[in-house]
């Protein structure tokens, strides 16, 4: 197996499962979060207007997983960097796309409604996206089978903790939601500003904890991160301009294609792949670059603002 072009330092996280199992019940809470948001008048928006929410689903479940797939049999990486590369591509968008694209001056009930219908089929897509792409490349194939053996991580380890942070806290959220909106409205700001405040704590003091590692590696990484990220918010202005949107909605799909739920990637990374250092690197670094290349759109979008067309979801 190839040990990569790339020189750069790799060593076990300083990483333990009292951690494992907070950050697991962090990452239900936020997911249970972001699933309280989630409205059947969001789904409505997609029968209304299916064209552009379709292209976002398709650039973000299909098109940015495969082309990842891609880019990484010409790259002679190491395989966890391979294989953060790719779980990062197979995420959902995160909220923070949709404040991105309210700030943009973009079609924020599109950039909603993407967010939305991606998370709920994450459920499917981000396993089997994954499994599939991950498998297809040698380098990758075989260090899950390989190194990441060794760590206990097995397919039915991969999906009981996706069912728990994933898929229960996203349905139950949405049952809450939808049946009592007054309660949620009074939850939600607060409930938000725990999880995230508490992920924020976590993501903070492993930071401290691998401070070192983290320096030794991040100019390769960063690289890679940009690149990525660069390649994702292309394909999402491409495919929009290719059909002819509108100009809000091809910002909203641009930041919608190029912001991934980094921080679902960052938790699958510690609770289910051991931590792996190089895939933890490739998403914690997302999580913090993705929204300075969307705050740089918004400075140039925000010069040229379209006139948007109010979509109400009710």
């Amino acid at each position: 197996m190839s040990s990569g072009v790339f020189p750069f330092e790799s060593r076990p996280m300083n990483y333990d499962e009292s951690q494992q199992v907070v950050l697991g019940l962090v990452l239900a809470a936020m997911m249970f979060g972001v699933a309280l948001e989630l409205k059947l008048a969001h789904f409505r928006f997609v029968l209304r207007k299916p064209l552009p929410v379709m292209i976002g689903l398709i650039c973000q479940c299909l098109l940015l997983p495969w082309l990842t797939l891609l880019v990484t049999l010409f790259l002679d990486l190491r395989p966890g960097l391979e294989l953060g590369m790719m779980l990062v591509a197979c995420c959902p968008g995160g909220n923070m796309s949709n404040i991105i694209t309210h700030l943009a001056r973009g079609n924020t009930a599109l950039s909603v409604s993407v967010t939305s219908v991606s998370s709920l089929l994450a459920i499917i897509t981000l396993p089997l996206n994954f499994a599939l792409i991950s498998s297809l490349n040698p380098e990758t194939a075989a260090f899950l089978a390989g190194e990441m053996g060794t760590l206990d991580v097995d397919s039915g380890g991969i999906v009981m903790g996706l069912l728990l942070m994933l898929v229960l806290p996203l349905l139950s959220g949405m049952l809450v939601g939808n049946l009592f909106p007054r309660f949620t409205q009074l939850i939600l700001p607060l409930f938000k500003r725990l999880s995230m405040s508490a992920f924020g704590l976590f993501l903070g003091i492993a930071i401290y904890t691998n401070w070192d590692m983290l320096v030794a590696n991040v100019g390769l990484i960063f690289l890679l991160v940009v690149a990525q990220n660069a390649a994702a918010l292309l394909l999402g202005w491409s495919a929009a301009s290719l059909f002819g949107v509108a100009d809000g909605d091809r910002r909203a799909l641009t930041i919608e294609v190029g912001m991934q739920n980094s921080g679902l990637a960052l938790g699958l990374i510690l609770t289910q792949f051991g931590a792996e250092p190089d895939m933890a690197l490739i998403a914690a670094l997302w999580g913090t670059w993705h929204i300075v290349s969307g705050l740089l759109l918004v400075l140039l979008w925000r010069r040229h603002a379209p006139h948007v067309h109010k979509e109400h979801l009710a």
